[in-house]
């Protein structure tokens, strides 16, 4: 169930914060079930595979040949678009386990 089809009707809350808060929570624990099921295993193993032949490719990369600057952009690119998947799923389950603890003390 994703973050948008949880239903939020049976849940009382004190406050919006508190909704926030139990909203980044779950949205993290989401993330960390997929992260742990064979499409996000998958994609993250993709991810790291990316990064790891790209560091390849540029070290093996003559920027001064013709074309050279045009692969590094194309090659930096890839590289940080694998370096962002994993870096989003690492925020939204890190924020995720802040804002349980959050959620944890606000209602103390």
């Amino acid at each position: 169930m994703s973050t948008e089809e949880f239903d939020y009707s049976n849940v009382h809350f004190v406050s919006d914060q508190e909704r926030e808060y139990f909203a980044e929570a779950h949205l993290g624990e989401t993330v960390r079930s997929f992260l742990v099921g064979p499409v996000g295993r998958y994609l993250h193993g993709r991810a790291k595979q990316t990064i790891s032949e790209c560091k390849d490719k540029l070290a093996d990369l003559d920027p001064t040949v013709k074309g050279g600057i045009a692969e590094w952009k194309t090659i930096k690119q890839d590289m940080a678009n694998a370096e962002s998947f994993m870096k989003w799923c690492s925020e939204a389950i890190v924020n995720g386990d802040n804002a349980a603890s959050q959620l944890e003390e606000y209602r103390e």
